[in-house]
């Protein structure tokens, strides 16, 4: 030991082992001059351990003394005990949690030793670039709650990678770790290299030359098969591997199972290979070489030819005693006692490795294998249930949605990619100045209902606060399962800490109305919920817990559209809302709501409203009826359908009627076009069609039945009909009336037949003009049923104001009465004029015709003339105006309904 202040007169023992655990060194001091040294001083420093050689040269092994012991003194001599460890040591004393995303093995091991400099010394083996060529970059890496050391030594074993300790004197601990891929690789112990191997011989005080004492082989039965299987939720497929194992025995297959977790393996190549390194760690542990030497130079990670079969050592104890005289030594012990046990008394790997370093000095026991096997490491955790356990998360964790860059707020609202994942910051994530502070890989979001092409979508936004899950316990398989509110409603009510007393301010509630909000954030300043019921009563929100349902926001503004449930009593409301356009429906117990304020009382059923344009469209026929129906097929139109069979009956009689008088018939009842026809049926007549289409019903089997039966418009019965419209018809029925009504126009436009018809009295009051146009004939029929006639007149046409003129622009008007007939003036006179001859006569034969320049009185009578005065003149010839009228079509107006579609029959 390198020390000018102590002298360590007996080295008890010391341990390497290669990979799994930081080299130990364990120093015991027998004798020193000196008591009560200072301790304190030594820990951390660098100290160096000789072990003196056969050939007189020295093997050194440097390390830093992590703890010093004085385990008792007489006042002239002292026993002390130091233990020398690796600057790895130091990666047990640390424990982090981090996340490391889209680094390679290489870059995540260094940024770990990096916090360890300058003490830290490492290199990389030649082979191991080439070897982890293979290996793609990690896209989520989690250190949670681990000691360094553990986490690097898990991801080395991960990817088969080991590491040895060599000295190295321009490093700060004298020493350096190397990591490397091929155990076959490594160096050979100096002395196997200098004397062409090691020879197996006893060991004697007289022997030049160091030897292995024993050796011998150990064999373990293992599985014959190791099968690893993961799935990967972006191809549906699960992949897997499966290796031979040289497991030994022959009687039965045993099968190793080894449970990777999900999506571990992005191809089939990449399963072969991680299953070839589990193989292969495996075997080297089933198949190992045990044995004794007084090789001092022996170190875990080389390796040694025995009579040509080379070994590579895996584990090595070392034991060595300095050669003090006997009787110095017995005294010691008389004066101090006897040396007390070792920490670790499993570092004595056999009586016999003890006894010979108590005879020669130096005595040591190892454990290797054959050269030729390939060794890799494997982390046993006691269980058998991984190879290389990782650690397993305890529980949920919570985490913050972040942006692009990391962070929790910005314009932006929304971060996801394709497959709805987002990225979010964990609590442990707490040093922003590290490199891996905010990194986060995608997460997948749970949905409650997931399938192809459907489900629910829900994408937590950033600076939003969730419920992180973990996938068969792995920190490495994070699935966003929720979000969660880390803010709570506020109500007025003041704290009050230690009991002090204080009044309640709901001044800023008072001002909340039915289209104001008002008190609306929260005490906490986090993400509280949109309706929190914790301002009840009058002089609050009036809102007792009793709202619940779905509110989303627009990106970058205050909109939102909602999915309401009230569940007040007696006061129950549903409504479905959204602030573009102020479009709401509205349905039970209806009130104004302005986010958590509920409002004044607005009526009762259903309101569906908006400040936009709306449409209802319905292609296979909709009714609209306030007839009620507590019960009853969806389709069913009992009412209206009487209705109409009524309006039929009444088209048939009035039609009939018109018939008789000789005027207009009904084409609604009689036909379009031809007899018996519409659009509709083609063999029935446009009222007759209607009633047969409401009328129909159809399977209540399957949609598909029934949609094939809507076609055939059969009114069948039965008990598994169900009645349905055989057309797309639009349907207004009411008990009590309709009432249609236009701030400016009403129009109607249809293609065949307008029938307006009524039980009682039909009414046209108009404030301006009334214009009846009519492409063929008019017919108008009053008093057409006897005992229906009300007034004096049956029909009258008046004008109050303006002259009443009728015409027949290409044909005659003929007025005729089976009574009287009166043409009166009451101011002026009446004329009569015809472009031809006037002719007026009677059944008795009498008449006077007027034509051309003649006037012809003919009777069979006598002829009476009463005048005061009688007067003929001379011939006078007076032409009176005769009215024009058209010859021809409306060329502009025939064009114009074209343009428009307007039907219209030229005469």
């Amino acid at each position: 030991m390198e020390a000018d202040f102590f002298i360590f007169p007996r080295i008890v023992i010391m341990r390497t082992r290669i990979a799994n655990k930081p080299s130990v060194a364990f120093v015991r001091a027998s004798l020193s001059t000196q008591a009560n040294l200072p301790l304190e001083a030594w820990l951390g420093r660098r100290a160096t351990l000789y072990t003196r050689l056969a050939d007189g040269g020295e093997s050194p092994r440097t390390g830093l003394i992590h703890e010093a012991y004085e385990l008792g003194s007489d006042g002239g001599l002292a026993r002390y005990r130091v233990g020398l460890v690796p600057w790895t040591w130091w990666l047990s004393q640390g424990r982090h949690s981090r996340v490391f995303q889209e680094r390679t093995l290489v870059q995540i091991v260094e940024a770990v030793f990096a916090d360890y400099a300058p003490m830290a010394s490492w290199q990389w083996s030649d082979e191991v670039s080439g070897f982890l060529a293979q290996a793609r970059p990690r896209s989520y890496c989690v250190q949670y709650r681990e000691s360094d050391l553990d986490f690097v030594q898990r991801l080395l074993a991960e990817e088969g990678l080991g590491w040895r300790l060599q000295e190295a004197d321009a490093s700060p601990g004298g020493h350096q770790l190397v990591v490397f891929a091929d155990s076959a690789a490594q160096p050979q112990d100096p002395s196997s290299a200098q004397g062409g191997g090691l020879r197996y011989h006893r060991s004697d005080a007289t022997e030049a030359a160091d030897s292995v004492l024993a050796i011998g082989a150990t064999r373990r039965l293992g599985s014959g098969r190791l099968t690893v299987l993961s799935e990967d939720f972006k191809t549906r497929q699960a992949r897997s591997a499966q290796l031979p194992l040289h497991g030994g025995g022959g009687q039965s297959l045993r099968e190793l199972y080894e449970p990777v977790g999900m999506y571990a393996f992005a191809s089939a190549q990449e399963a072969d290979r991680y299953a070839g390194l589990m193989a292969q760690a495996q075997e080297a542990q089933w198949s190992p070489w045990q044995g004794r030497s007084t090789v001092r130079t022996l170190r875990a990670g080389t390796w040694f030819t025995l009579t040509q079969a080379p070994q590579l050592l895996t584990r090595v104890w070392h034991a060595g005693i300095n050669n003090l005289p006997v009787d110095v030594r017995a005294a010691a012990q008389a004066q101090l006692g006897a040396a007390p046990a070792w920490p670790d008394a499993s570092a004595v790997a056999a009586r016999s490795t003890w006894a010979q370093a108590e005879a020669v000095g130096y005595g040591n026991a190892f454990e290797a294998v054959d050269r030729q096997q390939p060794w890799r490491p494997v982390l046993a955790d006691g269980t058998g249930a991984r190879l290389n356990p990782r650690p397993t998360a305890p529980g949920y964790q919570s985490a913050i949605v972040v942006g692009a860059d990391g962070s929790t707020g910005g314009s932006q609202e929304v971060h996801a990619d394709a497959l709805g994942r987002i990225r979010v910051r964990f609590h442990f994530q707490h040093d922003a100045s590290a490199p891996a502070a905010q990194d986060s890989t995608w997460l997948r979001v749970a949905q409650r209902y997931a399938g192809p092409g459907v489900g629910s979508q829900f994408l937590p936004r950033i600076g939003q606060e969730v419920l992180v899950g973990f996938l068969e316990g792995d920190i490495d398989r994070p699935v966003v399962l929720g979000a969660l509110y880390n803010g709570k409603g506020e109500a007025g009510v003041p704290a009050t800490p230690g009991g002090t007393s204080a009044e309640a301010d709901t001044r800023l509630y008072a001002q909340a109305g039915d289209g104001r909000p008002s008190a609306q954030a929260n005490l906490a300043g986090g993400h509280a919920p949109a309706w929190h019921g914790a301002g009840g009563g009058t002089d609050n929100h009036r809102n007792a817990t009793a709202l619940w349902g779905v509110q989303s926001k627009e990106w970058g503004g205050a909109g939102h559209s909602r999915l309401v449930f009230d569940d007040s009593d007696q006061q129950l409301r549903l409504q479905l809302a959204t602030t573009q356009a102020a479009t709401q429906l509205n349905l039970g117990h209806l009130i104004h709501q302005a986010d958590n304020y509920r409002g004044s009382f607005r009526g009762e059923g259903f309101e569906l409203r908006t400040d936009a344009w709306g449409a209802v469209r319905a292609t296979s026929g909709l009714w609209l009826s306030s007839y009620a129906r507590s019960s009853g097929p969806a389709g069913e139109a009992t009412q209206p359908s009487a209705l109409l069979s009524q309006l039929q009956t009444l088209g048939k009689t009035f039609s009939q009627a018109a018939g008789t008088h000789q005027t207009v018939t009904l084409a609604a009842h009689e036909g379009v076009g031809q007899a018996n026809h519409s659009k509709l049926i083609a063999e029935q007549a446009p009222l007759q069609a209607l009633l047969t289409s409401v009328k129909t019903t159809v399977p209540g089997t399957a949609y598909a039945d029934a949609k094939g039966a809507a076609a055939e418009r059969s009114a069948s019965p039965g008990d598994d009909r169900v009645p349905h419209t055989g057309d797309a018809l639009l349907g207004l029925a009411a008990p009590s009336g309709i009432g249609v009504v236009a701030g400016q126009g009403l129009s109607w436009s249809v293609g065949e037949t307008l029938t307006l018809a009524s039980g009682a009295g039909s009414e046209a009051a108009i404030a301006g003009n009334a214009r009846l146009h009519s492409g063929q004939a008019i017919g108008v029929l009053a008093a057409a049923v006897d005992g229906g006639q009300t007034q004096a007149n049956s029909l009258s046409l008046v004008s109050g104001e303006g002259a009443l003129d009728v015409q027949a622009q290409s044909d005659e008007v003929r007025v005729q009465s089976k009574e009287g007939l009166k043409l009166i003036s009451a101011n002026a006179e009446v004329e009569l004029a015809a472009g031809k001859t006037i002719h007026l006569a009677v059944a008795g034969g009498a008449s006077v015709t007027i034509e051309g320049g003649n006037l012809t009185f003919a009777c069979p009578g006598t002829i009476t003339v009463q005048a005061s005065k009688k007067s003929f003149v001379g011939p006078v010839q007076q032409a009176y105006p005769l009215p024009q009228f058209p010859r021809s079509s409306c060329k502009s107006c025939i064009l114009d309904a074209a343009r428009q579609g307007t039907p219209g029959v030229l005469v």
